[in-house]
């Protein structure tokens, strides 16, 4: 049996890494208990009813960033599709944008083409790659990454914070011995994304690191991506709850979803001296399941959980005239979007 098939075999024998249309039958099974519950397919299009289908896709990602105070964003620019090398940089030179800095698409799907860009040569070929509008942000060098998962239910006064899960990167460290892959393959988690490390950094396949050298394999705050995911849902206090609290009551139609925030600390975190780097909707997940000692029958205890909490939302939001968006209408955004 080639070494392959064994990291193969020892990747999917963890449930974290499932792909999502094994992991997620049981959570289509009781959303579909929902949906008949509900009376309507698209009863999760009016829980966030101030973004479109409840920011569960084809939501742009600039849509709202009016509604949080400044310091708490990252420097950020939306560049339409079509604006080229120079447009761009000098954008980027108005707002004091330098390299490297973070590239993605302004619709949001699950972390897709978000990149680190470090040089005019890197911005121009991603900007050949897109075909769609995207966003361009400082990159906050900040240590710590947390994904803080919010709701509240409409008419209650007070919101809640179910989860906070910390994201952590992988990083290489030369022997002076060891080639890339061989660091890659003999790591303890990057090994699962052999394949997506060996394309992303091919030219270093066969390069030696030094003794002592270290090498960050991942930027971006994603499981999907390399990041291991820690429930650290112990941090959350009063102050930090009242605070994710006050922020998401200013954002229009926002009743669910989840904060992908950086911090030098936790401590910063609880006083709120940190960074947003993004807002997420319906779509997002309470990604502290994801910690690598819960296990699969924890995973869908808390997810069944949330989406019930989306339900009541739906439900509280209906009444007060908050109308669901016809399946024609889903299936048009659907096709639109290409989700």
């Amino acid at each position: 049996m080639s070494k392959y098939i064994r990291l193969w075999i020892e990747k999917y024998r963890r449930w974290e890494f499932l792909p999502g249309y094994i992991f997620e039958i049981p959570v289509y099974i009781y959303c579909a208990y929902l949906v008949i519950k509900a009376g309507h397919l698209g009863f999760f299009s009016n829980i966030n009813p101030g973004m479109m289908l409840s920011w569960f896709a084809g939501y742009s990602k600039y849509d709202d960033m009016d509604k949080f105070d400044p310091k708490l964003l990252p420097i950020s620019i939306l560049i339409q599709q079509g604006k080229d090398i120079d447009y761009c940089e000098q954008e980027m030179k108005k707002q004091h944008i330098n390299f490297p800095c973070i590239a993605k698409p302004t619709l949001g799907r699950t972390g897709r083409d978000v990149k680190k860009i470090h040089n005019t040569k890197q911005l121009k070929a991603y900007l050949k790659h897109m075909d769609e509008d995207i966003l361009i942000q400082e990159f906050i060098s900040d240590p710590l990454e947390f994904g803080i998962f919010y709701y509240r239910i409409p008419g209650e006064e007070k919101g809640y914070i179910t989860g906070i899960v910390e994201k952590k990167f992988m990083f290489l460290h030369g022997d002076g011995r060891s080639t890339f892959e061989e660091l890659v393959y003999n790591h303890p988690r990057a090994k699962y994304y052999y394949h997506q490390f060996k394309k992303e950094y091919g030219e270093k396949w066969e390069n030696i690191l030094a003794d002592g050298e270290k090498f960050q394999l991942n930027y971006i705050g994603n499981h999907c991506r390399g990041s291991v995911f820690y429930d650290v849902s112990s941090i959350i206090t009063p102050q930090l709850e009242e605070l994710i609290d006050e922020i998401s009551k200013k954002v229009n139609g926002f009743y669910f979803g989840r904060y992908d925030i950086k911090a030098k600390s936790v401590e910063d975190l609880c006083k709120g001296n940190f960074k947003i780097i993004e807002l997420n909707g319906m779509g997002s997940l309470p990604t502290h399941i994801y910690d690598p000692e819960h296990s699969l029958r924890n995973a869908y205890k808390v997810l069944f959980h949330h989406y019930n909490i989306a339900y009541r939302i739906s439900k509280e939001n209906k009444k007060r005239g908050h109308k669901f968006t016809s399946f024609k209408e889903i299936r048009k955004i659907v096709k639109q979007y290409g989700i």
